[in-house]
């Protein structure tokens, strides 16, 4: 790796990892709530506060050697990562499905991996919580792509106008595109407000026009998602365009703040953890058997979401241990 390319290594921020813990163990209770108002609340920040958080810790691509190498990592790490997962689903259904067959396995992973994320309509319903990883690779390349070739504030309009165009065609059409491109400029644009604030607000020396703003965007937030308003990417629900796009930055930004101001202990320990294994979980997540064996066990959302979150943990426990073994052996080899 040359100068060109290279970058030096970021010391991870404490409250980053702890906010992504949190959003991540909602995510896998979200999944599980019959409640409508918990369920607003969850899907109002969730997965657009990780869009966010990426731009945020994200360096800056100023040259196209640094953009090639992080688009060649990327496309290891997270696309090819995101495929072997759709796959291993595949797996899981062929083997413990009666009603899925051999002669469905091939052009359901085909189908899963052309269009990155589940499209009922179609009959597309292999991808799981991979549209994510999809959705997650294509806009870190458009976002990085626009900053090699744009100043920052063209590159937030010209993703300002792309997502009102996708968010307005999801709600007046039936037609998205292949591997979720059409939701790609909204996560972009996402990636880029987190950049643009850590470029532009100090959010350890707040001064009293940003903390006027920021509690009018929390208060937003929290009267819309009492309304029972939310954004939810991965189903395209737009409700009102970049009304919930900014009712998830009010509820990224309360999060981010309690992350920064929780004590430190036992709490903010475990979740920093999780927070630094989030890719894991996803991952544990989209195949812990929950889909095609005992979601109809339990009958009480509260008990459902309780018993998938412990199994998740438990298997991320396991995964960490494992994985610190072979990082010792490797150490010592």
């Amino acid at each position: 790796m040359n100068q060109a390319t290279a970058s030096p290594k970021q010391k991870r921020l404490e409250w980053v990892d702890i906010a992504k813990g949190i959003a991540i163990l909602l995510m896998v209770i979200g999944h599980e709530v019959k409640n409508p108002h918990v369920y607003a609340f969850i899907f109002s920040f969730h997965m657009p506060l990780f869009f966010v958080l990426s731009g945020y810790t994200s360096s800056q691509v100023n040259n196209w050697g640094k953009f090639f190498y992080k688009q060649t990592k990327s496309f290891k790490r997270i696309w090819l990562l995101a495929v072997l997962m759709v796959i291993l689903l595949g797996l899981e259904n062929l083997a413990l499905l009666s009603n899925f067959t051999l002669r469905e396995f091939g052009p359901s992973l085909i189908n899963g991996i052309f269009w990155g994320s589940n499209i009922p309509m179609l009959g597309v319903m292999s991808v799981g919580v991979m549209w994510f990883m999809f959705v997650f690779f294509w806009a870190k390349f458009l976002f990085d792509l626009l900053q090699v070739l744009l100043p920052d504030v063209y590159s937030g309009l010209i993703l300002f106008i792309l997502s009102g165009a996708s968010m307005m065609w999801c709600q007046n059409f039936t037609y998205f595109l292949p591997q979720a491109l059409d939701i790609v400029p909204i996560a972009a644009l996402f990636m880029w407000i987190g950049a643009f604030t850590k470029k532009k607000v100090d959010i350890n020396n707040l001064n009293g026009l940003n903390k006027l703003i920021f509690a009018v965007v929390i208060l937003f937030w929290v009267v819309c998602f009492i309304c029972k308003l939310y954004i939810e990417l991965s189903v395209r629900h737009y409700p009102g365009l970049f009304i919930p796009v900014i009712e998830a930055l009010g509820g990224t930004l309360a999060i981010c703040l309690l992350s920064k101001w929780l004590p430190s202990g036992k709490l903010s320990g475990s979740l920093q953890s999780i927070g630094r294994h989030t890719l894991a979980v996803l991952c544990i997540h989209h195949l812990d058997l929950y889909w095609v064996t005992w979601q109809n066990c339990i009958q009480s959302w509260p008990l459902a979401a309780t018993a998938r979150l412990g199994v998740d943990l438990f298997l991320l426990v396991l995964f960490m241990y494992i994985q610190h073994l072979f990082i010792k052996r490797k150490e010592t080899a």
